[in-house]
């Protein structure tokens, strides 16, 4: 069965559970597995049809049944589960890609290795002796570190490639946790491991695992396990329920220090590190281009929308500039002080992304390594005692500095080997001077206080996850956390740490302001729900819906807005943007006109109420608002093109003729301003130089195709003023037979 085929089928079972139509995911997973061959699991199928249909029969006895929804969400936990396991098993035989090779890999050396790799974690976790000489290992006796560094991988990845871990192991794990004597840079190792394994394959131990990581509140380790836990519940979300252990685990992290403040930090940096500029091109490359499918002609043909460079209909509001003066916490200190070095998408990623040669970052484990000084990996760029050079003061700072995240931190040492042993002295020099400016900067922000400390871990370790999911060879076997979508309001792990309107209200206007606007609508709708005499709630409302193409409801919202508070200028430039859009001329036109009160001598609203008219034919009111432009505005050439087409719609010939060849003298290839020549030139008793104009146009057009639909577009036009029906006929066979025959020369 090929991969394709068992990723439907499961993603189809998942929503068909979720939707809770049980007896047709049962279908769909004895479909599953035929497919697969797994036949063994027809037993356990069967029993989930018995007990289902038990449950059934009981729900329509009149019996009162105490547990039927406890055994309900059995039904559905088993059923996913089942599911999970055959995709999964499917792909370990057929998939292809370098995870599920590696998987294949180590399945086949998992039993010695796993032996070892748990032993080593053992032996850290119990053996006093050990724990004592692994701390009193210096940087140079690399030997032993280099040792443990290949267990701690190998570690990683039995963590990561196991679908689910066996009691045993998930006890290592639980007392790993808690080891004091595990450094915690081995620790924050694992907690990726987990996350990246829970993202991966689902297992509720994997979240139980991640939520004692979280608890046992060991600084630089439980702020990734926060993370790991985020992340997981936006990809699992719907399972969240299934499980009153996970409901009780995130309930209970109400109780610790700050946990909103923190998840608030988490959502901001989340949203700084995705992709804006790909929400911009969807809007310029895939929504606009439909909506500007739906216009008439005329538009494109007068051009008529572009007479001004600058579109005032997409401005914001500049009244929203304040939104952010009661929310100083929004944009926190720490991000202050680094705002150049730490801003989302960090400036660092383009300098650092040609630093990922390296073999170190061969291993997947090393883009999640914590960067600490004593790692034996960037040993040789820090000594070197033949020529008496040591950077590890330098190497020190770096440690300690958030400026920098971690996967950065060793492309930068490990290019210092390729620096030249005379330009390394120098280098420290300059570095060293950097540094402490660094941390006097970070020491007047209080930038060391522990929530802005806890914010500058997390913004460190999403740059680190952005640098993987963007920048790794593999990274098109990953499914990329950044694309995850997120619905503050859906995710119930997050709805249950974030309760206060204040928060939510400030991730909202962050997704606005980072032109999120599909996550920034499903928020402000759901806080309109009990703020309904907000006006800046419906003005943003309107402008989500604008931004993410569906003009229809951004109306209908500006509407509401402008019943609030009627007559402001920005909502009713607003309400006549979107009539226009929706083709509705004659609203747009009173929109427009109720502008025109408040800004009389704006050249903008001049300009439109003149394309209104236009499109309701109201052909001598639209010249005089444009001669009203062109008075005001007259370098401005691009008015000459409606003042040309209305001046011939009128039958003023000689001031069309005129405005189309100034026009033609800026724009001589202009196809369409060689067409309507054309049409002047007939109409004015010259059928041979219009002959000569609609070639020229033809060919500028480079398709006689589109320049007939044009043409006979305007035919109507043309018979206003006197052009016989056959004439147009035969004008249209001339052209064809002249061009092909240029064509064929």
């Amino acid at each position: 069965m090929p991969v394709s085929d068992i990723h439907k089928k499961h993603l189809n079972t998942c929503k068909l559970v979720h939707r809770r139509r049980i007896a047709d995911a049962l279908v769909l997973l004895r479909q599953m597995i035929h497919d697969t061959g797994k036949e063994y699991l027809h037993e356990r199928l069967h029993e989930l049809q018995e007990t289902y249909t038990q449950l059934l029969q009981h729900a329509f006895s009149g019996v009162e049944d105490p547990e039927r929804e406890k055994i309900y969400n059995y039904l559905m936990r088993t059923i996913l589960e089942i599911a999970d396991q055959l995709k999964e098993t499917h792909m370990m035989e057929k998939g292809s890609g370098q995870v599920y090779l590696l998987k294949k890999e180590w399945h086949q050396r998992k039993a010695s290795e796993q032996i070892e790799a748990m032993q080593l974690l053992e032996d850290l976790t119990f053996d006093d002796e050990l724990a004592v000489l692994l701390k009193d290992v210096q940087v140079g006796e690399a030997g032993d570190l280099a040792d443990r560094g290949k267990a701690l991988s190998d570690l990683f990845h039995i963590i990561w490639l196991a679908d689910k871990y066996s009691e045993e192991e998930n006890k290592l794990l639980e007392t790993t946790c808690d080891a004091d004597k595990l450094p915690w840079h081995d620790k924050a190792l694992i907690v990726s491991a987990l996350t990246l394994s829970l993202l991966r394959y689902f297992d509720v131990n994997k979240f139980m695992l991640l939520f004692r990581f979280v608890e046992k509140q060991q600084e630089l380790v439980w702020e990734r396990a926060l993370i790991g836990l985020f992340l997981a519940f936006l990809k699992y979300n719907d399972r969240h329920r299934l499980y009153p252990a996970l409901e009780e685990k995130s309930l209970a992290l109400q109780s610790l220090p700050d946990i909103e403040a923190h998840i608030e930090a988490i959502l901001v940096q989340f949203i700084k590190s995705r992709e804006t500029e790909k929400v911009k091109r969807k809007w310029e490359q895939e929504i606009m281009p439909e909506i500007m499918k739906m216009r008439p002609k005329i538009e494109e043909k007068l051009d008529l929308d572009n007479i001004f460079n600058d579109p005032l209909e997409e401005e914001k509001n500049p009244d929203w500039e304040t939104v952010f003066e009661d929310a100083p916490d929004l944009l926190n200190k720490l991000q202050e002080l680094t705002e150049m070095q730490m801003d989302g998408m960090d400036v660092f990623i383009s300098a650092f992304s040609r630093l990922k040669h390296f073999p170190f970052f061969r291993e997947i484990s090393n883009w999640f390594l914590p960067f600490y000084a004593e790692n034996p990996e960037i040993t040789p760029a820090v000594k070197d005692k033949d020529q008496g050079i040591d950077l590890s003061p330098l190497i020190e700072k770096l440690e300690s500095t958030y400026f920098m995240c971690n996967s950065d931190k060793y492309s930068f040492c490990l290019n210092l080997a390729m620096v030249p042993d005379q330009q390394k002295s120098m280098m420290m020099n300059m570095l060293n001077a950097e540094m402490e400016n660094i941390s006097e900067l970070e020491k007047d922000q209080d930038a060391l206080s522990n929530l802005a400390r806890t914010k500058s871990i997390f913004t460190q370790y999403f740059q680190d996850l952005y640098r993987f999911h963007k920048l790794h060879p593999w990274r098109a076997d990953f499914e990329d956390v950044f694309e995850f979508d997120l619905d503050l309001y859906g995710v119930r792990f997050v709805n249950h740490l974030v309760s206060g309107d204040k928060t939510v209200r400030n991730i909202a206007e962050f997704l606005f302001d980072k032109h999120f606007y599909d996550d920034a609508l499903r928020i402000f709708l759901s806080i309109i729900e009990h703020d309904t005499s907000n006006i800046e709630l419906f003005e943003k409302i309107a402008f989500c819906y604008e931004k993410t193409g569906d003009i229809s409801q951004a109306y209908a919202y500006y509407k509401k807005a402008d019943l609030i508070e009627t007559d402001r200028l920005w909502i009713t430039r607003k309400m006549a943007w979107c009539a226009k859009m929706l083709n509705k001329w004659e609203e747009a036109l009173r929109h427009y006109r109720q502008a025109e009160k408040q800004a009389p001598e704006d050249m903008r609203i001049q300009a439109n109420i003149g394309q209104c008219l236009i499109h309701l034919e109201r052909y001598e009111e639209a010249l005089d608002y444009y001669f009203k432009v062109e008075v005001l505005a007259p370098e401005n050439h691009k008015i000459r093109r409606p003042l040309a087409w209305c001046s011939f719609l009128l039958g003023k010939f000689d001031i069309a003729r005129d405005y189309l060849e100034r026009l033609l003298e800026k724009e001589p290839g202009n196809h369409y301003d060689l067409l309507n020549l054309g049409h002047v030139r007939w109409c004015q008793g010259a059928p041979m130089d219009a002959f000569k104009k609609y070639v020229q146009s033809i060919f500028a057009w480079k398709s006689i195709k589109d320049f007939e639909q044009t043409f006979n577009e305007d035919r109507k036009h043309l018979a206003n003023h006197g052009i016989d029906d056959t004439d147009m006929d035969l004008m249209m066979d001339y052209l064809k037979l002249q061009v092909r025959s240029r064509q064929q020369k």
